[in-house]
């Protein structure tokens, strides 16, 4: 019968036993540092990258960083890796009670894969015979995905060379923020704090701007046309739904947001002479752009000068005409 595996994988090439004992390591280290059991469901290697998928609580930064310290702390102890044998699930966790296992998966004779004095594990895949083997060992990213914490990591030159990738990668920011590296967190935090601060003040002046905005007539049509510069395209989009639901009379609104080399474009009436996906698509095919939406409500960005807001003026005002005259 098949030995039990911690992972439940079959089938594994020797050329990835550094990459599979450094995961038994750090498996166990996240298992000491945030005092929880550990599940190991999915391990993949490939030549890019290496992932282990498990289940456990959500891991705070500072104990991923804890963890990875003491993985190549004990990488570096050059700890023995040995195999040791078992007819059953039972008589192995008489002899190591505190073998990481994955048992839903562990039928007849088991395998366990021992890091002298550190870790126990069912396993059936290939390891090193020495940790210091493994080289080095870094995290590329942590992320949630189908309900298991995926974990991507690289070991040995890869895991050195991304080390040394990241460094220089985080000092060009740093010199690209005018920051030091050592405070380059703090520079961050002010700056996130400045563009709440800033997104806040945007929302405000969007506002103002909306609620000054004259209404110009259409025959019994209320139009309310503003063309704008660089607002908050959300506040745009919501005040524009607000402005024509439950309105006993008939209207229409249409806002542009300028930017560089174009404008967004909201859309909202609650005529039913007028179709707001239709009125945004006649004015892509005259401007460029893309967008879409339905009758009551459209969204889209079209690719022309700001300097041009009077004769879009003038060309919305007479695609609202013409459908207004054909109804």
């Amino acid at each position: 019968m098949q030995e039990g595996t911690e992972d439940g994988s079959v089938g594994y090439s020797s050329n990835h036993a550094r990459a599979h004992t450094a995961e038994h390591i750090f498996a166990r280290a996240l298992q000491k540092i945030t005092g929880q059991g550990i599940q190991i469901m999915k391990v993949e290697h490939a030549d890019d990258v290496n992932r282990v998928y498990m289940k456990c609580k959500d891991l705070d930064r500072e104990d991923v960083l804890q963890a990875m310290l003491l993985t190549n702390g004990i990488i570096d102890e050059g700890r023995v890796v040995r195999e040791h044998r078992f007819p059953s699930l039972d008589e192995a966790r008489k002899a190591f009670p505190d073998m990481r296992a994955y048992e839903a998966r562990i039928s007849g004779g088991v395998r366990v894969v021992e890091i002298d004095g550190y870790d126990y594990s069912a396993c059936i895949r290939e390891h090193v015979s020495n940790t210091r083997e493994c080289g080095f060992f870094i995290l590329k990213g942590i992320s949630r995905e189908s309900g298991m914490i995926k974990v991507e990591y690289l070991v040995g030159d890869e895991a050195k060379k991304y080390a040394m990738r990241s460094v220089a990668r985080l000092a060009g920011i740093a010199s690209m923020l005018k920051a030091n590296v050592n405070t380059l967190e703090d520079t961050l935090k002010n700056m996130l704090e400045e563009l709440d601060m800033l997104r806040a003040m945007a929302k405000r002046v969007t506002e103002d701007a909306v609620n000054s905005l004259s209404i110009t007539r259409i025959n019994d049509l209320h139009l309310y046309y503003g063309h704008f510069h660089m607002l908050d395209d959300d506040t745009l989009i919501r005040r524009a739904g607000m402005m024509v639901k439950g309105c006993a009379d008939n209207r229409v609104v249409v806002f542009l947001n300028g930017r560089k080399d174009g404008a967004s474009v909201t859309l909202a009436s609650n005529d039913p002479r007028l179709d707001c996906s239709i009125l945004l698509r006649e004015m892509l095919a005259r401007y460029g752009g893309k967008g879409g939406g339905k009758a009551g409500f459209a969204t889209g960005y079209i690719t022309t000068a700001d300097t041009d807001k009077d004769i879009i003026r003038e060309e919305v005002m007479g695609l609202i005409e013409r459908s207004l005259s054909t109804k």
